[in-house]
């Protein structure tokens, strides 16, 4: 997996969080787009496997799509290219969709509707992160 910043793959982080991948590796990369696809599915209404489709789809499944792509590289920290995977698409075409949900945020109702999709993003990234002690310990070793 290359670095954040590597190519044009930049890892943001949410204020006051440390910068850095969260998934470790390309199966936990996987796992992240998974989880972005099941976000964007229940938010949607649209069954994940629409999503993860790999022909065109009408507008609302593409919609699912590039949100669900943009979730995984924003909060998720996956590289576009992990993502392209992931989806079965192009680098080119992942940069695509997460320029296209950039530019759409300058509508207020999308903004707000992507700000709680984010929320809950986070909110499962951060359950799913190992808790200090248990990293430091190897994976929570009972003492």
């Amino acid at each position: 997996m290359q670095s954040p910043g590597v190519g044009g793959d930049v890892a943001l982080s949410p204020p006051g969080r440390p910068a850095g991948p969260f998934p470790r590796n390309a199966a936990a990369g996987r796992r992240a787009c998974r989880l972005a696809r099941e976000i964007a599915s229940a938010f949607f209404a649209i069954p994940v496997t629409d999503i993860a489709r790999p022909s065109r789809a009408v507008a609302p499944v593409c919609e699912a799509r590039h949100v669900a792509m943009y979730l995984a590289h924003v909060v998720f920290q996956v590289s576009l290219s992990g993502i392209a995977e992931a989806f079965g698409r192009d680098r080119t075409s992942v940069a695509h969709a997460v320029r296209r949900i950039e530019d759409r945020r300058d509508d207020a109702a999308f903004d707000t509707m992507l700000t709680r999709l984010e929320t809950l993003a986070h909110a499962v990234k951060t359950a799913l992160e190992p808790a200090p002690d248990e990293a430091a310990d190897g994976g929570g070793a009972v003492r």
